[in-house]
C-alpha cells in the first residue's frame, strides 16, 4: 500500500523517506558508473550555505527488482545499500551491493509493523535505524550491517511513557551525527485539519531511550515530507516533499541550517530546489558521493517511487543524482 491509500484508509501518515549520514558516502554502480573511493573527508564549515539553488540535475538511473517493491528510501554504510520495501506482508530492509544488481541480506520487519519508512545509517555505532508506524508508540527499529536486530525502542516525550509529540507518524528517520540524536517530523498532509497538516518542525530523539531532547521550528511549513537527511557534520538539514508546490507545480529539497539548532530555537532556510521529472512519488533524499563514467560527480540523490503498475508487477524506482557546486558545503 502506498503512502496515499494509508493515509486515506487508516489516517497514519506512512514514510517514505531516506537518511545517509556516512562522510564521503558510497559509490554506486550501475551499467554506466564506476565506484571510487572518497579520498578525503571534506572541509567542515560551521553555517555554511549548500549553495542548493545552484545544485543541477546530472544523472537519471532506475531500477526494477524485489526490493524496489513499495521502496521506502535507502542509507549506506559506505559499502552497502540498505533499503527499504513496505510492501504488503513482507515488509523487509535489503542490504544491496552497490551497484544494486545483488540483495546480499534481507530482514522482516518485526511483526505488527504497520509501515516502516525511511533508514539512516549511524557511523558512530554501525547500526541501521527503521522508523516503525503502527498504534503508538512510533518505534526505532535497530539493525546491524549484518541484518540482525540489535533492538526496538519505543518513542516518547520528555519523559518515559509520556507520548511522542508526533504520536503514530514517523515517515523519516536522520542521525544527526554532531549531537548523536535521530530527528524526525510529521508528514504534512495539507488535507488533514490536525496535527499532520503540515510540518513546521522537527523533533530529535535519543537513540536509546527514546525520549525527546529537542524541538526545532522551520521557517516555514512544509507539506508531504518524505524523506530527510544531514550533510557533513550534521550542519544542515535537507528535506524532500511530495507535495506539487502551486508556484511552479514542482516537488523540492529544502534546505535548513542546523548549525547551531537548539533546543526551542528556530532555523533558517538555505532555500530549495525543484526536483526533475518528479511525476511519481517522492520517497527519499541521500546524502552520498556518487562516480559516473558519462556524468559529473554527484553528492545528492533523491528516490521515486513509481508504483502505478499492473497487478502482479514489480514497482519501479527511479533516482535524480543532483550535482552540487561546493561538495565540502553539504
Amino acid at each position: 500500500m502506498n503512502r496515499r491509500s494509508l493515509i486515506k484508509a487508516a489516517g497514519k501518515a506512512g514514510a517514505g523517506a531516506l537518511a545517509v549520514t556516512a562522510l564521503g558516502g558510497a559509490m554506486a554502480r550501475a551499467a554506466s558508473t564506476e565506484p571510487r573511493a572518497a579520498s578525503a573527508k571534506p572541509r567542515i564549515h560551521v553555517g555554511s550555505d549548500p549553495g542548493i539553488g545552484r545544485w543541477s540535475h546530472a544523472k537519471s538511473t532506475s531500477h526494477e527488482a524485489g526490493w524496489t517493491d513499495q521502496f521506502q528510501g535507502m542509507c549506506t554504510d559506505g559499502t552497502y545499500w540498505y533499503a527499504v520495501s513496505n510492501e504488503g506482508d513482507n515488509q523487509r530492509l535489503h542490504k544491496l551491493t552497490l551497484d544494486f544488481s545483488s540483495t546480499v541480506a534481507s530482514l522482516s520487519a518485526p511483526r505488527g509493523s504497520d509501515h516502516i519508512g525511511a533508514p539512516t545509517f549511524d557511523p558512530q555505532r554501525r547500526q541501521i535505524y527503521v522508523p516503525i508506524e503502527g498504534p503508538e508508540p512510533e518505534l526505532i527499529w535497530k539493525v546491524s550491517t549484518g541484518l540482525s536486530t540489535v533492538g526496538i525502542v519505543p518513542l516518547a516525550g520528555r519523559t518515559p511513557g509520556s507520548p511522542a509529540p508526533q504520536r503514530w507518524k514517523c515517515p523519516w528517520i536522520a542521525l544527526n551525527p554532531s549531537d548523536g540524536l535521530v530527528y524526525s517530523s510529521v508528514f504534512g498532509d495539507p488535507e488533514r485539519n490536525d496535527l499532520d497538516k503540515y510540518v513546521d518542525r522537527v523533533w530529535a530523539y535519543d537513540r536509546d531511550t527514546g525520549l525527546l531532547k529537542k524541538e526545532i521550528r522551520l521557517p516555514s511549513k512544509v507539506y508531504a515530507v518524505q524523506g530527510g537527511t544531514f550533510g557533513n557534520g550534521g550542519r544542515n538539514l535537507y528535506l524532500a516533499s511530495d507535495y506539487e508546490e502551486a508556484g511552479n507545480e514542482r516537488k523540492h529539497v529544502y534546505a535548513y541550517d542546523f548549525s547551531a539548532a537548539r533546543d526551542g530555537s528556530a532555523v533558517r532556510s538555505w532555500g530549495k530546489v525543484a526536483i526533475p521529472d518528479a511525476d511519481d512519488e517522492v520517497e527519499c533524499v541521500v546524502f552520498a558521493h556518487l562516480t559516473w563514467r558519462n556524468a559529473r560527480d554527484t553528492h545528492i540523490t533523491v528516490g521515486i517511487l513509481d508504483d502505478g503498475v499492473f497487478s502482479g508487477s514489480t514497482d519501479n524506482v527511479y533516482f535524480r543524482h543532483l550535482a552540487v557546486p561546493s561538495p565540502g558545503l553539504i
